[in-house]
This record gives C-alpha cells, structure tokens and sequence, in this order.
C-alpha cells in the first residue's frame, strides 16, 4: 500500500510543503513553474545542511529570477527550460521528488500559492505520495530528462533585486481544512507527465463517467479544440445523467463566458470576498481524482511540461469532491453577457 497526504491550498498545502522541504535528508528536487523566495530559503537552508538539491525552473524571470540569487552560493544546483529552445512549451510543471515521497499539484511554491495555515492564498490541489514504486520512477525518469536538457540560469539571476509580487485578490476560505492521509493500493496511483497525456488522462476519466464528473479550473479558452473536447465530454456525461459541475477560478473572458453559457453545464465562479481565488485544476469523475498542474488551454493541454496524479480511490474522490462543493456553495453565477459582446 501507498501513504498519500492529500492537502488543499491555502488550507494546508504550506504545511505539506514544508514538511517536505524541511524533513528531507538525502535530497530534494524540485521542478516547477515559479519559486518565491521565501521557499528558496527553505532550499538554501536544506543545502547548507546537506541535503543534495536541484531546482529546475521555467525560463521567465520574475519570480525565478530573485529566487536563483536567493539560491546562490547555497550549494544548491539550478538550472533553467527554456521554452525557446524547445517545443515552445512552458515548464509548467509542480513536481517535488525526495528520497522517499513525490508530490505534484497546481500551485507553485510561492506564498500566495502555498502560506501558512491561517494566511489568505488561492484554491489549490496537492497530493504527495510514498510506497509506489511506478510513481516514484515516472518522476524521477522525467525529472532527470529534463534536467539533462535544462542550462544554467542567466547570469543576471544571481544579481536580480526582488520584485513586488503580482497577487490576485484572496481570501482565507472557511472553514479551514486539514491535509487527509490515507492508504492507497500503489496500482491505483498513476503519473501523467505532459500536457498531452494530462488532456488524454482528462478525456478517459471524463469518457467513463457515469455519476459525478466536477472540474475545478482557474479559467477554459473555449476556442481551442482539446478545450472544446473535453467541454463536449461533460455536456455527454450530463446527458448520461451524471452530475456535472465546473468551477472556475475567476471571471472567464467575455467569449469564454458566452460559449460556456451557449452549453448546458452548471457553471459558477469562485468569489476571492466569499473564500478565495481559485488556481486548482482538478477533476473528480466518479471514484477517482486527478490532481493536475494543466489549465484548460491549448499549451496546458499540449505543449507544456505538466504533471498529474491520478488516485482511483473513493474515498480521495470524496475529500476533494467535498472541497469543490464548499467553493460551489459560496461561488458566483457564470457573469451575464451583453448581447453582442
């Protein structure tokens, strides 16, 4: 049997977090979109103590930037994907790997993603993982590959000044909810890496749906077609007679939110005055959960380094169908179009 922590963001994901970071002793890697400082600190303090340390990062600054200068001289390694030189992909990504345990989600490891309990921060999905062997080799496999393919930041990096942070309006949701453990038999657990086997992980669970599909987003560009695909996959399971829902995690475009509104499916909108902004990508599709970095976009559904976890297990289905019925509960109606909009 696997162990798996199944935490929410801003409830207790920081925790999760880090407990991870800081009770790692052989080492820690780390991919991931964008790093705020303040865990940078916890990966130079991790270093310093011995703990073998890599941080693969997406290719913008930012963040990023201030981040590596924190890192440096730590003896931790950092290295960079840059978009350019690829696919055209972003590394986009939440993948943390140590000796013992792999944990992906949707958050990045900033403060505004993952606080302390008790501090206002977006919606956020996390699950971590230890005793399954199969995931524990995905993720290393992967992380290794891009490592080997990842170059050294640029210079200006090391020197970067820390930059205001960009925060959406959030909140503290109540109530607060602790991380859930639980026993998982390791067959059940899969890890999905890249955007294109997230979107065909999606459609397979959505395709065999049959009593509750409930997706929570921060947004959907309907235009682009693995969009709509999966758009058409829930109008079919409402139609089977399931129970569907999609949550997003902000106001959507004015033409995202017209064709959505063109459809049968119940759509609501977190509202940051009543809990929070919501940054979670996640599914619930009968007795299994998918717990993803990919948002529901042509590059987040395509050419991006993504990760999700797949646990086919009632009981993590109900915990996170639980938390997508308590952001439903205080969630606004899809925004009303003008006509002509």
């Amino acid at each position: 049997m696997a162990r798996c922590v199944l935490a929410l963001g801003p409830d207790s994901d920081g925790a999760l977090l880090h407990h991870l970071l800081d009770r790692s002793t052989a080492f820690l890697d780390l991919a991931v979109y964008e790093l705020g400082p303040g865990y940078a600190l916890h990966l130079a303090r991790a270093a310093r103590r011995g703990v073998a340390v890599r941080v693969l990062l997406d290719g913008h600054a930012g963040a990023n930037s201030t981040s590596t200068a924190v890192l440096h001289g730590s003896g931790a390694e950092v290295r960079v994907l840059d978009r350019r030189g690829g696919d055209g992909g972003e590394a986009h990504w939440k993948l943390l790997l140590t000796a013992t345990a792999v944990a992906t989600g949707s958050g990045n490891l900033l403060h505004r993603d993952a606080p302390e309990p008790g501090q206002p921060g977006t919606r956020e999905w996390w699950a971590a993982v230890a005793g399954a062997e199969a995931v524990q080799h995905a993720a290393r496999d992967a992380y290794d590959a891009a490592w080997s393919e990842a170059a050294a930041p640029p210079l200006a990096w090391r020197r970067a000044a820390a930059a205001p942070p960009r925060i959406p309006p959030v909140g503290v949701p109540a109530p607060e909810v602790a991380s859930l453990s639980l026993s998982v038999p390791a067959a059940r657990l899969r890890l999905v890496l890249g955007g294109e086997p997230v979107r065909a992980l999606l459609a397979e669970r959505l395709a065999a749906a049959r009593h509750r599909a409930l997706v929570t987003v921060p947004y959907v560009h309907t235009r682009v077609a693995p969009v709509r695909a999966l758009l058409d996959q829930l109008c079919r399971a409402r139609a089977r007679g399931a129970e569907v829902r999609l949550l997003l995690g902000a106001p959507p475009e004015p033409r995202d939110a017209a064709a959505l509104a063109a459809t049968p499916l119940p759509v609501r909108v977190m509202d940051p005055r009543r809990s929070t902004t919501g940054h979670a990508k996640g599914l619930v599709a009968d007795g299994a959960a998918v717990v993803s970095s990919a948002n529901w976009s042509g590059a987040g559904l395509g050419a991006n380094r993504e990760s999700a976890l797949l646990l086919d297990h009632a009981r993590a289905a109900d915990w996170f169908a639980a938390a997508l019925d308590r952001d439903w509960a205080v969630a606004a109606p899809l925004p009303r179009q003008v006509p002509g909009a």
